[in-house]
């Protein structure tokens, strides 16, 4: 799977209950002093389309390695293969806050050198994914406050709630292509 460029991209971190079955720091969510998962979202620049919506993640995971699929330490050759990283086609940028500096070859951030309009354009297309991001906090409930759904394991855990994320991703999808796209960017 190629992506289509250019996107933005962002992570997106959710509140959920404790993990009980695995009780462990890597849930613990920094933004929100609480357990919760994470998401990398992609969002299409050229028209009302959801690129990509991969996760879950730890929330402790940096949102680098889930860019990249792993740590430098670990080394490009453990990284894992589904990664957007490995996705974005050679000569291709997407667009992305200043969290993923370090990979000038596959991000495009702010920079001074930039033109205004360039500037303001990306601004934009930032602005429009974190109103994705929000969407889906403040459309659905069930992603708007702590998730309270933990099953018998974590694995479980996390995939219910992946299938909860990406069914508000389609159903926002769905409202796109019916009439409220995201607001355009030119």
């Amino acid at each position: 799977m190629t992506v289509d460029v250019p996107l933005t991209m962002d992570t997106v971190n959710f509140t959920t209950k404790e993990i009980r079955t695995d009780p462990n720091s890597q849930w613990y969510d920094p933004k929100r002093h609480s357990c919760g998962l994470k998401y990398e979202i992609c969002l299409s620049t050229t028209k009302p389309q959801v690129g990509s919506v991969r996760g879950p993640k730890p929330p402790s995971v940096n949102d680098m390695t889930v860019f990249r699929g792993g740590t430098v330490e670990e080394g490009k050759e453990k990284w894992d293969r589904e990664a957007i990283y490995w996705q974005i086609p050679d000569g291709s940028l997407i667009i992305t806050d200043s969290g993923y500096k370090g990979e000038p070859t596959k991000i495009m951030m702010v920079t001074d050198e930039m033109s205004k309009e360039m500037k303001d354009y990306m601004g934009r297309a930032k602005a429009r994914q974190e109103s994705f991001n929000g969407r889906l906090k403040g459309t659905f409930n069930i992603l708007g406050h702590r998730f309270r759904h933990n099953q018998r394991t974590a694995e479980k855990t996390m995939e219910l709630h992946q299938t909860v994320v990406h069914a508000c991703a389609v159903l926002i999808q769905y409202d796109y292509e019916n009439g409220h796209p995201p607001f355009p960017l030119h």
